[in-house]
């Protein structure tokens, strides 16, 4: 194995298990759980991982009567100091070129510097390195993340509490998504993203160059009348829905969103069942068709005998008023020429595009949850249906979708609200696109309100510092992470992010550090420093 080595700072001890070893490393070196090793044996060597660790020193004991001497005594620290050891836990998880466990006496190194293609191939024991995406660098070395762009339609998580740089984390995906070299020509992921809080809205203007790369077209879809050129605003097509997910809808829209009733539900299903389908955006699209359904509910004699009482039809004419008032007045969101369509997706794959859904107070003022879903379901029923239809045809196409605050579109039973219009669609693309070419990226944080069925479908994590009620959650997601990874979660730094899956070249979870880049950092409606924006502010 011609794999270079990087500093000796340790010695095996023993080893107790197969994959399990002990032993010291020098104090002048600062290891944190997780954190990857060479182990050089004579001349097979091994990658591990150190589980755990503890300082000790083989004078300090804390139950022996001379301690309290030790610690009133200045020049005894001197003393300490030279002694002490990190005595450490570490497991094997890769193995170059042999299957024998490392023998004690063997030592034990820091990753080397080298990156070049050659050794980042030797290193993750791949045919070539060239077309992986560089990801960050393992932590406590210079050797970045390797990620499997084939893995992408196996679905992704990515995860963290307010504030762990999730966003960012995501930010910096989509920048390396956007900037693809395969075969020596650029390209890209084409991608969709449902951006909740508007942070990825500058991608479609002061930071285009950042994601144009391997992208010929970047557009933003907004629910308020554009201000730009780069804006479009959103419309959607409501012949994709069936008549009983859009009398659920207009339903529970009665009932703020959370919940159906189901004799109302009928009733308009039964009604809207009447017409073709292809009628939907001209009767549940415009004033007069909504009125012609109003007056067909209050006209029709055969209602009593099918079951509805008059009570019931005024609940449902008062429920389409509602309808009427926000979705088709409010929001101008139907049309027959709906502004997201398929020929929208043949650009957004043909020139490897970006399409941002801005749900932000700026892009989407006063938008309410049951709107979004409405909307994030009818993008991802379009998404199937295209991608449907392009592998049926012979042509293979692939295209992620970005669901940013994904509990409010496929939440668990744990979560207050209620998704119906979003969730069968969403668990739909989760199962069965896959083999169609989506790639379904799960942006959340909080895990632990996100359904567990689809949570379960997902193949590769990305997890940044998490709430301590979500931890066993992530664990029965991911199947389970090592113990040194998994009990540092809850107290992860900013800018580290354990990936987990698939799509990693390392196979196993791996602690990461993510660079830091400001313009992937600043984006619109954020402020990185107060108080230097105060003091520039006071300076004017």
């Amino acid at each position: 194995m011609m794999l270079a080595e990087g500093k000796t700072i340790g010695i095996v001890l023993q080893k107790s298990e197969a994959n399990s070893i002990q032993g010291l490393l020098t104090p002048e070196y600062e290891v944190s759980p997780g954190q990857l090793f060479l182990i050089k044996d004579n001349n097979k060597l091994s990658l591990s991982r150190l589980e755990n660790f503890e300082y000790i020193n083989e004078f300090y004991d804390e139950k022996i009567p001379i301690v309290k001497n030790i610690l009133s005594d200045n020049a005894s620290f001197d003393l300490l100091n030279m002694n002490t050891a990190i005595k450490a836990e570490m497991s094997i998880i890769k193995r170059y070129g042999h299957n024998s466990s490392p023998l004690p006496g063997s030592l034990i190194k820091t990753l080397p510097e080298e990156k070049d293609e050659n050794f980042l191939a030797e290193f993750y024991s791949i045919k070539s390195a060239a077309e992986y995406i560089r990801y960050g660098k393992l932590a406590g070395s210079d050797i970045p993340l390797l990620l499997d762009l084939n893995a992408v339609t196996m679905h992704i998580g990515i995860f963290g509490e307010t504030g762990s740089g999730k966003s960012y984390d995501m930010r910096y995906l989509i920048y390396l998504f956007s900037n693809l070299k395969i075969m020596g020509k650029n390209t890209a992921l084409p991608m969709i993203i449902i951006d909740a809080n508007g942070d990825y809205a500058d991608f479609a203007t002061i930071n285009m160059d950042l994601v144009s790369g391997g992208r010929k077209w970047v557009r933003k879809y907004v629910i308020r009348e554009p201000k730009n050129d780069t804006e479009n605003r959103l419309t959607i097509d409501l012949s994709l829905f069936t008549p009983k997910d859009l009398a659920d809808f207009i339903i529970s829209l009665k009932y703020g969103g959370n919940e159906v009733n189901s004799l109302q539900s009928n009733l308009l299903d039964y009604i809207i069942s009447q017409h073709d389908q292809k009628e939907y955006n001209n009767l549940l699209g415009k004033e007069e068709g909504i009125s012609l359904i109003q007056q067909e509910i209050s006209s029709n004699q055969s209602l009593k005998e099918l079951g509805f009482s008059t009570s019931t039809a005024r609940a449902v004419i008062s429920a389409l008023e509602i309808f009427k008032d926000r979705i088709v007045k409010r929001y101008k969101l139907v049309s027959n020429s709906s502004s997201i369509n398929e020929s929208v997706l043949d650009i957004t794959w043909k020139e490897k595009g970006l399409a941002i859904i801005d749900f932000s107070a700026d892009g989407s003022p006063g938008v309410d949850i049951p709107t979004k879903q409405l909307i994030v379901s009818y993008i991802s029923r379009l998404l199937l249906n295209y991608l449907t239809k392009a592998k049926y045809s012979g042509s293979q196409r692939l295209i992620a979708f970005v669901i940013e605050e994904a509990q409010n579109y496929i939440p668990s039973n744990d979560y207050p609200i209620s998704a119906n219009i979003t969730k069968e669609s969403l668990v739909t693309l989760a199962t069965q696109g896959r083999k169609f070419g989506v790639s379904l990226f799960l942006v959340s944080q909080r895990p632990a309100f996100v359904d567990k069925y689809v949570l379960s479908m997902l193949n590769t994590f990305f997890f940044h510092r998490i709430y301590h009620e979500d931890l066993k959650y992530v664990m029965s997601a991911s199947g389970g992470l090592p113990e040194s990874l998994a009990k540092g979660l809850t107290s992860l730094d900013t800018g580290y992010v354990i990936v987990s899956g698939l799509i990693s070249a390392l196979k196993v979870p791996a602690l990461v550090r993510i660079p830091w880049d400001s313009r992937l950092g600043s984006y619109a409606g954020s402020v990185e420093r107060i108080d230097r924006v105060l003091i520039e502010d006071s300076s004017k």
